[in-house]
């Protein structure tokens, strides 16, 4: 909804839905894999598959030096019976705007500057913006944010709307983070 939303951009905007998370994403089509680093290639140098281009060696280094990347899963929010769980100042709620996610570990890609790249995205549509910071006595997921991110070298942050019970049969969200979290990545289409 966001890429559709957003007006024409000069720059090249690609949204990536791997497949394979659950099971590691190292396969042909998961993040991990070498689908996209070949498609951003492809992109970069503007050739046919196979094409030989003279000149473009550095096309996608320069290209990926001046790109970002929102991985957009989603967040675990605070959940009433299990509250100690989370640390005292970063407890996300439902319908309490996207979440900015961090780990000291890089279980989550996120930096200082891809954060305060979010922040301001928020900031410029009015949308809330939480933050949740695992405690460092408990392990810690993952998304693929750390796999593609690492695997292309482009600034990363990873967000998310908060849920509860994620991974069970009955996940919970907020419906007003949907609208908000569509409003950012809009926003950050619109940017380029």
């Amino acid at each position: 909804a966001a890429l559709i939303a957003a007006p024409p951009a000069d720059a090249t905007q690609v949204i990536c839905l791997y497949d394979h998370e659950e099971v590691g994403s190292l396969t042909t089509a998961g993040a991990d894999g070498p689908l996209v680093e070949l498609l951003l290639t492809r992109l970069a140098l503007g050739a046919a598959w196979g094409a030989k281009v003279d000149g473009e060696s550095e096309a996608i280094q320069r290209a990926i030096a001046r790109s970002w990347h929102v991985s957009a899963d989603m967040a675990h929010a605070v959940h009433p019976n299990y509250e100690d769980r989370h640390e005292p100042q970063h407890k996300p709620v439902l319908n309490g705007g996207p979440v900015i996610k961090s780990n000291a570990n890089q279980r989550y890609a996120t930096t200082g500057e891809t954060a305060a790249l979010f922040e301001g995205l928020c900031r410029d549509v009015g949308v809330p913006v939480q933050k949740f910071v695992t405690r460092t006595d408990l392990a810690c997921g993952t998304t693929i944010g750390p796999i593609a991110g690492g695997k292309l070298g482009v600034r990363t942050v990873d967000v998310g709307n908060p849920m509860l019970s994620m991974h069970s049969s009955r996940e919970q969200c907020g419906a007003l983070d949907v609208p908000r979290m569509v409003a950012v990545l809009t926003r950050f289409f619109g940017s380029w």
